[in-house]
């Protein structure tokens, strides 16, 4: 009877970690080439700060945002993520499950309402790109600021940052728009070979 008990906790306790994104963070999932991709010189890192704690893509692990937040780390087949809701804005922090390693890797962030799988955070938050805007941004703003016209509803802009060895690392701004105006945002930062 313990070992039945026992079985049955970690199955539906892994259960409820298991989850896909839900909302705009879903669309972490869809892998499209027929976004345009353009190269930029801008600097695209993200400054993620949450409460008092700030937190470095590829250095900071979720785990310690979900203990300065309070909640939990989900995982998916692609990817171990959180969503936090704060100020009428969803910010999802997601670690690919390849390179990643539970290290931030992606954040994506929406003002969609609070989004079922997002917690409520009270603390501040702010995710800023030096000079660039993000939910606030419109067509004529990333024209002017990136030298290229929008085609389609998702813009995507990505600059190399660094090279060490065989590995480079890249930071792409990835717009998603709705009747000109934006939807939601991810930024990534990728190391590859």
């Amino acid at each position: 009877m313990k070992y039945l008990i026992i079985s049955v906790t970690l199955l539906f306790s892994s259960m409820t970690i298991a989850t896909q994104m839900e909302g705009f963070g879903a669309y972490y999932y869809q892998d499209d080439p027929a976004i345009p991709n353009f190269d930029t010189r801008k600097g695209l890192a993200p400054d993620v700060i949450i409460g008092d704690n700030f937190f470095v893509m590829e250095f900071s692990r979720l785990t310690d945002i979900a203990k300065t937040t309070g909640v939990v780390v989900n995982q998916s087949d692609r990817a171990s993520w959180l969503c936090l809701n704060s100020e009428k804005v969803n910010y999802w922090f997601i670690s690919d499950n390849e390179m990643g390693h539970g290290d931030l890797t992606s954040v994506a962030m929406a003002k969609s309402g609070n989004e079922k799988g997002c917690s409520a955070y009270n603390g501040k938050i702010s995710v800023t790109v030096k000079g660039i805007p993000l939910l606030d941004a419109s067509p004529e703003k990333i024209s002017a600021l990136f030298s290229n016209r929008m085609q389609g509803n998702i813009m995507q802009y990505c600059t190399e940052t660094k090279s060490y060895g065989d590995f480079t690392q890249v930071n792409c701004l990835e717009y998603h728009f709705e009747k000109n105006n934006v939807k939601g945002v991810f930024i990534y930062q990728v190391t590859a070979n």
